[in-house]
């Protein structure tokens, strides 16, 4: 999504081993600069609460106008890094987004419940998979993978990885049925 927005700067983010840093590196071939990789044995084991502490001290380094985060993680399907760090930066949130649309610099957001929303910068939303990532073009150079640890984002150790993280996964499996039986629910304004 955040492709389609004409002129923008997008500078990728994500935490991960370095094993990752492989992977982000392929997706600076897309149309990004620079991406930033937080690696550090502190952030291993990390929840949802600590994931979002080390992303959102990232954040305020980078200073965005626009965060774009997926609505889960291809780990977890919890839902709630998000707008975790929106509440952790003070950014303004808008989940469930399908489409973004620039008009002169404003951006509206349609939601999964076919809800348009402007968005004030800066601000975060989560999106759904509502777009596949395009080849990149057979020119396209790949951009920077800069690795950041706890240090360089000034993070305190304990509210990082598995000692700052209050849940524990005891096990995980793979659902077997296919797609959930789920249904959304708006309340009564």
């Amino acid at each position: 999504m955040a492709l389609q927005l004409e002129g923008a700067e997008i500078i990728l983010l994500s935490m991960g081993s370095e094993r990752t840093r492989d992977l982000i590196l392929d997706l600076t071939k897309h149309g990004t600069k620079k991406a930033y990789l937080l690696c550090d044995r502190a952030f291993a084991g990390a929840d949802t609460l600590a994931t979002a502490y080390a992303l959102s001290l990232a954040l305020k380094k980078l200073m965005p106008d626009l965060v774009i985060c997926g609505r889960q993680t291809i780990d977890g399907d919890t839902g709630q890094t998000g707008p975790a760090i929106s509440v952790l930066t003070g950014l303004n949130l808008i989940t469930n987004v399908m489409e973004i649309t620039d008009d002169h610099g404003k951006l509206t957001c349609r939601t999964r419940t076919e809800k348009q929303r402007m968005i004030e910068c800066p601000s975060l939303i989560t999106v759904e998979r509502a777009k596949h990532l395009r080849l990149p073009g057979i020119r396209s150079k790949r951009g920077e993978v800069v690795l950041w640890g706890a240090d360089d984002i000034d993070a305190d150790k304990s509210r990082c990885g598995f000692s700052g993280s209050p849940t524990r996964v005891i096990e995980s499996y793979r659902n077997q049925e296919g797609r959930r039986k789920c249904q959304f629910v708006i309340p009564a304004s």
